[in-house]
């Protein structure tokens, strides 16, 4: 470790000391070069130094950041060890095959789970580290290695392209570094040309765009100066290009957009008169191609748009010429969707409106013609989405249906070849207005029938391999290198715990984040000063699904569903299949119902158009009116505060369904699509997941959960899944219960359930005792599970929703989600915990808003019950309180019981809760208190162990005598819905 490393490692330090709260993560990344096991050294001795030095707070921070960051880069060992072994074989292969892509790509292919930050990181730290014990002569063998590696991660189609680009942009600067000598010019200017391009192409993917234009503006003059000597002008010209490229970026990024365009065309006219030499003929329709781009731009601006769009046109004509001549299909296709954009511009400009427009379609046409979704998704998607948006703009229902199906297919592959979730989130939510286009055309067009099906096809796609993994991991045996990852968010999780019984909020120490508590009435508390550690708990969890092979072969394209395998799913002639759909003009409602005996189709559809003035407006009214009150409730400081703003949101709700209702026009719904029918089947979207529809008002002052029996599915694809998985009566049941011991009625709940199912005290998890792996254990031995403790739902980070354990345990959403957690003979669950069914697929912009272009996977620990082998879940929309959540609780099981299926059973709990007045509350707990006291004196006079739980239960009964006493006998003390509304089914019926 020399010096000048040692330097740069303490004014990283002194910078990470100094800087804002918050700006820490943003800082590690501007100094990724020097993130390696040398940073973590010096930073240790350094909060050693600080405590010494009385510097305590500061110290113990720095200690802190410096243990985080070591999880970070020192990943499980049997992993690191893969991650070591696969560099050496891919060092190695480099170096034989003198960088033959052909050599190197199916090497990469075949470890596409590999391709992360570990490798990332495990790369920067070995060349950093060689590169100071290396000689010069050594350090340019090196140099050359790493090229090769380099260019090829650069032109690698597949992965994460970001982390491609990362590997390039290191190997570049590394490479430049290294040839900054006399007699290297030319080899400098070539690896600053491909520096350039990689600094533009991760501008162009939205990372750091600004700064990164910057450096490839900077990097790619520096190389035209070098190139501009005799006997380099074709590398001249590539470099010219390619400057091109960074300030028409920058100009479409809105920098200086005249500017940047002029000095884009004139690098690319210079470029272009280089390039009219024999031979340089598919060069120059490289430069042409994007000079036309650079022109239709101008245009588009306002600058001489008819000139500018004819210099356009000749200049992409000739392109399109010379790759037609030299049959150059995929860069011909490209010239051809550039060529569609400019007459499209034209025909918007009022130019022979028509005839450009047809002209705009045959280009797009033609181009699709020499593409592949499977083969070329990206040019693919690009085309075909310019296409389905002249269809849809002019109303041209057909066109928009040709254009927005091939791209819908194009995006589908694109997320078949992720390889990360948050990757494949990224790349449908992107183009979720392929999506929803679609939809809207096919409805306008009155194919219903592809609508619907279309609409199933875009939801919960990342659940949908979930449930499908599960089961068939369903058999326990996982593979070892899975269970190694799990180890280490096992490892994650055993700091996060420490941290929360050990808070560094203590006295004399300044913790640098605040806290920010999100949490409820039977819910635990989150922190940001534990945000760093599930940071690292969430790197293994995408780890572990990048390895899964089984999730790899499930992730190829689904094709798109049938009408008749949507029929199937509906059980009798009496059930309804309603699927939601919000796009930024309409909410449409599908109805889906068998078809009728003339042989018609049985998709209908009901739809609300938005305000003209407002965009995707039911949506943004229940962010608005719904959502963020409901947050707010936990984000108040004090708890008198939050059990107000509780109050003011429950208060509310009856007012805001009757809004919904209205909204949705759901009685006109009823009246001319569901006459005939007992049953539904709902299918949300986005924010409707949240919403109650069983306390929905209609028109005969009934509510919707009294006229019809309502299930509730993510998707019709997880509704399929669920079915074909056995549904025997369940027969043995266990209990979860009271985990933290601070639940006064749970206790009284879970005696009462076990008296009825007849549950041995083994199958019973009682208080503190309970752990993960007892939690899954009783899982997998079970039927049916009532799980009664605190959750809480983290809207901030869904997949961190947990059930609370003892000594700050969990068990998360991500570990239901998780292969290791199976259960495949478990039927159903009954969570009676808080927000178990509340659903955040949610991301947030900049300043921390819900963002409105979300995925409608519906995130819950709910979902994640279903996903790990359940048939069906009960769960709850807010948070719960104790007592009420008891008497639904033991109503509810004993219909179960007595046969009732689970959604009778629901409506007889509810109608227990709303009807039941006072005397009849008191008549029943008076002989359960009866006979619970004689429970207890004949235990006391065994000197069972458990005679002292007796004596709570029965006192705990004598204490809700004395509580209900305080209403008159005909009083209905759980009459308000808050105290039975909560609770819906989801899965099977």
């Amino acid at each position: 470790m020399n010096e000048a490393r040692i330097e740069a490692y303490l004014a990283l330090i002194q910078a990470l000391l100094q800087c804002e709260n918050g700006l820490e993560p943003a800082l590690l990344e501007a100094n990724a070069e020097l993130l390696d096991a040398g940073l973590v050294a010096v930073m240790k001795q350094y909060a050693d130094l600080l405590e010494q030095q009385g510097q305590s707070n500061e110290g113990r921070w720095l200690l802190n950041m410096a243990q985080q960051l070591e999880q970070i880069l020192d990943p499980p060992r049997d992993n690191q060890n893969l991650y070591i072994s696969f560099l050496q074989t891919l060092l190695e292969t480099v170096v034989e095959s003198h960088g033959n892509p052909q050599a190197i790509y199916p090497l990469l292919d075949n470890n596409l789970h590999l391709l992360d930050e570990n490798l990332l990181n495990l790369l920067r730290a070995w060349g950093n580290q060689t590169k100071e014990q290396a000689s010069r002569e050594e350090t340019h063998r090196l140099a050359a290695i790493l090229y090769c590696l380099t260019y090829a991660f650069h032109e690698f189609p597949k992965g994460n392209p970001l982390i491609n680009l990362a590997i390039a942009v290191y190997g570049y600067e590394f490479c430049a570094a290294t040839k900054r000598q006399p007699g290297l010019e030319r080899d400098l200017a070539t690896t600053l040309n491909n520096l350039g391009v990689a600094y533009v192409t991760q501008a162009e993917l939205g990372k750091e765009p600004v700064a990164n234009l910057e450096r490839a503006i900077a990097a790619l003059t520096e190389a035209t100066t070098i190139r501009r000597q005799p006997g380099l002008e074709r590398d001249l010209a590539q470099t010219l290009n390619n400057l091109g490229n960074a300030y028409r970026t920058q100009a479409q990024l809105g920098k200086e957009p005249v500017a940047n365009l002029e000095r884009a065309i004139a690098a690319y006219t210079e470029a272009t008169t280089i390039r009219r030499q024999p031979g340089l003929e598919r060069d120059l329709a490289e430069t042409l191609n994007n000079l036309g781009i650079a022109y239709v731009t101008q245009a588009e601006l306002g600058k001489e748009p008819v000139a500018n769009l004819e210099r356009a046109m000749a200049a992409l004509k000739e392109a399109a010429t010379i790759r037609r001549e030299m049959g150059l299909e995929r860069d011909l296709a490209l010239t051809l969707n550039n060529l569609g954009i400019a007459y499209r511009t034209q025909a918007r400009l009022g130019k022979e409106p028509v005839a450009n427009l047809e002209r705009a379609i045959a280009n797009y046409r033609e181009a699709l013609s020499f593409l592949n979704p499977a083969l070329l998704p990206a040019d693919t998607l690009r085309t075909g989405r310019n296409l389905g948006n002249l269809g849809f703009q002019q109303g041209w229902w057909d066109i928009a249906l040709e254009g927005y199906t091939v791209a819908v297919e194009a995006v589908e592959q694109s997320r078949a070849w992720a390889t990360s979730e948050a990757l494949r989130q990224e790349i449908v939510r992107k183009s979720i207005g392929v999506y929803e286009n679609l939809i809207q055309a096919a409805v306008n067009q009155g194919d219903l029938s592809l609508a619907l099906r279309t609409v199933e096809r875009s939801r919960s796609k990342r659940l949908a391999d979930l449930i499908a993994v599960g089961d068939l991991y369903a058999d326990g045996r996982v593979p070892p290198e899975i269970q190694a990852w799990y180890q280490q968010v096992k490892d994650s999780r055993q700091i996060q715990s420490q941290l929360r019984q050990k808070p560094l909020d203590q006295p004399g120490f300044t913790q640098k984040p605040q806290p920010y508590p999100i949490g409820n009435t039977r819910a635990s508390f989150a922190t940001e000063q534990l945000y760093a550690a599930e940071a690292a708990e969430r790197q293994a969890w995408d780890a572990l699904y990048r390895f899964d092979a089984i999730t790899a072969q499930l992730q190829q394209p689904q094709p798109q569903p049938r009408l008749d395998q949507l029929t199937a799913l509906l059980p009798s002639p009496q059930t309804a299949l309603l699927s939601f759909y919000t796009t930024a003009t309409h909410t449409h409602i599908f109805v889906l119902r068998r078809p009728s005996r003339d042989g018609g189709e049985g998709v209908n559809c009901h739809t609300i158009p938005n305000p003209p003035e407002s965009a995707n407006d039911l949506q943004n009214w229940l962010v608005v009116n719904w959502v963020n009150p409901y947050i707010a409730i936990n984000q108040a400081e004090t708890a008198q505060s939050r059990q107000q703003r509780r109050d003011e949101w429950h208060q509310a709700m009856a007012t805001r369904l009757q809004e919904l209702a209205t909204r949705l026009q759901f009685d006109t719904l009823i009246q001319q699509h569901l006459q005939g029918i007992t049953e539904l089947i709902l299918i949300p979207h986005l924010f409707l997941h949240q919403i109650p529809f069983d306390l929905l008002p209609t028109a005969q002052g009934q509510l919707l959960g009294d006229r019809f029996r309502l299930q509730f599915v993510p998707s019709t694809k997880i509704l399929g899944l669920c079915q074909e998985r056995s549904q025997p009566t369940p027969d043995t049941l266990g209990i979860v219960e009271n985990t933290t011991e601070d639940l006064p009625y749970t206790p009284l709940e879970c005696e009462w359930v076990a008296q009825t199912w007849n549950v041995p005290r083994q199958r019973r998890l009682q208080g503190r005792t309970v752990t993960p792996d007892s939690y899954l254990q009783l899982l997998k031995q079970v039927q049916a599970l009532l799980s009664s403790h605190h959750a809480t739902s983290r809207p901030d980070d869904p997949l961190n929703s947990h059930l609370v354990l003892a000594e700050e345990q969990k068990v998360t959403l991500r570990d239901l989600l998780s292969p290791l957690w199976r259960f495949p003979e478990l039927l159903e669950v009954f969570l009676s915990c808080c927000e178990t069914g509340l659903s955040f697929a949610t991301s947030r912009d900049e300043e921390g808003n819900l963002r409105r272009e979300l995925l409608d996977e519906p995130l819950s620990l709910g979902t994640g019950f279903l996903l790990g082998g359940a048939r069906a879940v009960i769960s709850s929309h807010w948070a719960v309180t104790d007592l009420a959540t008891a008497l639904f609780s033991r109503e509810y099981h004993r219909a179960r019981r007595a046969g009732e299926e689970r959604l009778t059973a629901l409506h007889q709990a509810r109608q227990a809760l709303r009807e039941t007045c006072q005397k009849d509350w008191r008549d029943r707990l008076t002989a359960d208190y009866q006979q619970a006291y004689q429970t207890w004196r004949q235990m006391r006079q065994t000197k069972d162990p458990n005679a002292d739980t007796a004596q709570a239960n029965y006192q705990k009964i004598g204490e809700l005598i004395k509580w209900l006493d305080e209403f008159a006998p005909d009083a209905v003390p759980f009459q308000d819905y808050r105290y039975w509304g909560a609770f819906y089914c989801l899965g099977l019926p």
